[in-house]
């Protein structure tokens, strides 16, 4: 694609991505851009800015169906994903000229007093999961939002994780169980709410395991009204990981 000057012709989707873990954090935030056709476009005379700093272009790898290149923000740079920050987009054509895409407000990191987990529990127990303003407002503000062309929704994975460990006692693997039956999905709504796993889930099926993992992740999209191609959005996916060690 050569000249682009019109910003009618591009569809941009824009995904924000923090990741909060026991064992480290990281983020990204990447830039998809499509023609009138749906074809991706790699233009380097295009530029894609997040508060100001300018987002890369990678080109991807290619396979069997084709290349995916993307914009993307440096590692380590400046303006890496912070919980709860706001970042405008803005889109720098081939004559010069700038675009604002839009913004929107990353998920905020979650505190103890919105999803507290013990850090061991018994499998001879069941395990309460409580959550407080995860998802923030209520079912009318929810609804108001979307008639404004945003979504939200979050969701809790559990899962089962069985270590190997050496002669010394340290884990040297681990490994997530294969069956379907050893995964808990739970919505999780604005207000309050809670969910009870049952000894049953901690005895079975899989004979044994170590760990649950719970994952915890929010995905709030804002459509793109203005300037581009329908079909263009920005999503903001906050992806917390939980580990709760499981005790006899």
């Amino acid at each position: 694609m050569g000249a682009v000057t019109d910003p009618a012709l591009l569809q941009v989707n824009i995904v924000v991505h923090r990741r909060v873990c026991y064992d480290g954090n990281s983020s990204s935030i990447k830039a998809y851009l499509k023609d009138q056709s749906g074809k991706t476009v790699a233009n380097r005379a295009i530029q894609i800015r997040a508060n100001g700093h300018p987002l890369r272009l990678n080109n991807g790898s290619s396979n069997y169906y084709g290349a995916f290149p993307y914009y993307e923000l440096l590692a380590g740079s400046d303006e890496s994903v912070r919980g709860g920050e706001t970042y405008v987009f803005t889109m720098i054509l081939t004559d010069g000229k700038e675009y604002e895409v839009g913004r929107i407000q990353a998920h905020p990191d979650l505190t103890t007093q919105q999803l507290a987990l013990p850090a061991d529990h018994s499998r001879k127990k069941p395990l309460q999961v409580n959550w407080q303003g995860v998802e923030p407002g209520n079912y009318w503000l929810s609804l108001w939002k979307r008639w404004q062309g945003e979504t939200t929704h979050s969701q809790m994975t559990v899962s089962k994780i069985s270590e190997t460990k050496n002669q010394w006692g340290s884990i040297i693997e681990e490994e997530g169980s294969a069956d379907q039956a050893d995964y808990i999905t739970i919505d999780v709504g604005t207000g309050s709410g809670s969910h009870l796993i049952p000894v049953s889930y901690l005895k079975g099926p899989k004979a044994r395991f170590n760990a649950l993992s719970l994952m915890l992740t929010s995905i709030k999209t804002i459509k793109i009204t203005e300037s581009f191609r329908a079909g263009s959005d920005i999503t903001s996916e906050h992806s917390t990981f939980y580990r709760v060690n499981v005790i006899d």
